[in-house]
């Protein structure tokens, strides 16, 4: 990814009481980054909650709040505490600096201002928050499909589950599975079969994008689509519209040109209890979709699962 682009859309909040050192901290970091500016620490507190804040320049002497209340404030706060907090200071002294690092400041930068000082400093802690999203998108996507992987599932799952049983709802589940995809792989390479994957992917999460929710790679050619909310009947017309949207799509087979894949879905519905297992409602579903299998592939077999 450009740098200059990821730095464009990330925002930085400058909390200080003093025009002059705002100035000039803006005019070094607005041509880069998106800059809002707070004179206290009531308004910085304020701000950091009602916006998406990548980064926040602190202020530890102001009147009012100190710099080291507003940082206490922000880590109390789920909202803000993950927030990078980086010091700005004429107080360069090493029990001030411990104190800012032990409440949870990254870094400080001392006064007077140097222009290349706090652009590389500023720069290191955007490539870290850069990285660390990447980790955490990593370890909550498909590296192959984009689409989110199956820890992501489980962790999702488990969320709709706990409200379902709370709130006496539903949850709807659809398995997927690519018919004779063996078969593809085998006949046009690995490398068409991980494009028919993408493929697949994108037509599953296309179809159902309406929705607003997410599809899953469950593992090799399977998938999952999670349902909240949704009964057993309009889960099966959506596994239908899926399933029509992949018979049309033409796949490509590299220099053999394109062809059609089909997908067999099994489609599960509970009202989950306590006491009920997540384990035995996604093993029903899986028993829908190996039906459909059974019964002639390019076909959606529901079942009303027990937990």
């Amino acid at each position: 990814m450009n740098m200059d682009t990821d730095t464009e859309k990330r925002t930085i909040l400058i909390i200080d009481d003093t025009p002059m050192q705002i100035r000039v901290l803006s005019q070094m970091l607005t041509p880069m980054y998106d800059v809002k500016i707070a004179k206290d620490g009531e308004k910085g507190l304020e701000l950091a909650h009602k916006h998406i804040i990548d980064l926040i320049l602190l202020d530890i002497v102001m009147t009012g709040m100190s710099g080291f209340e507003v940082l206490g404030e922000l880590k109390k706060s789920s909202i803000t505490r993950h927030i990078p907090v980086i010091f700005i200071t004429s107080m360069d002294s090493a029990e001030n600096e411990a104190k800012g690092l032990a409440l949870g400041a990254v870094d400080y930068i001392t006064k007077p201002f140097m222009d290349d000082i706090v652009k590389l400093r500023v720069g290191l802690h955007m490539q870290l928050i850069s990285q660390m999203q990447t980790i955490e998108r990593l370890g909550l996507f498909d590296s192959l499909t984009g689409v989110r992987n199956r820890h992501s599932f489980n962790t999702m799952m488990q969320t709709e589950w706990n409200t379902a049983i709370q709130n006496k709802t539903c949850i709807s589940l659809l398995m997927l599975d690519i018919d004779h995809f063996k078969i593809f792989n085998d006949k046009y390479g690995h490398l068409s079969g991980d494009s028919c994957l993408k493929t697949a992917a994108d037509v599953f999460q296309a179809a159902v994008d309406v929705h607003g929710v997410s599809v899953f790679r469950w593992g090799g050619e399977e998938f999952a689509i999670l349902l909240p909310g949704v009964t057993l009947e309009d889960a099966a017309v959506i596994a239908e519209q899926v399933r029509h949207a992949m018979e049309s799509t033409p796949v490509s087979c590299g220099e053999d040109g394109t062809t059609n894949m089909t997908v067999s879905i099994g489609v599960g519905t509970i009202f989950p209890q306590s006491g009920d297992r997540i384990e035995k409602f996604c093993d029903d579903t899986d028993k829908a979709l190996y039906k459909a299998k059974q019964n002639g592939r390019n076909r959606v077999e529901t079942t009303a699962a027990k937990g």
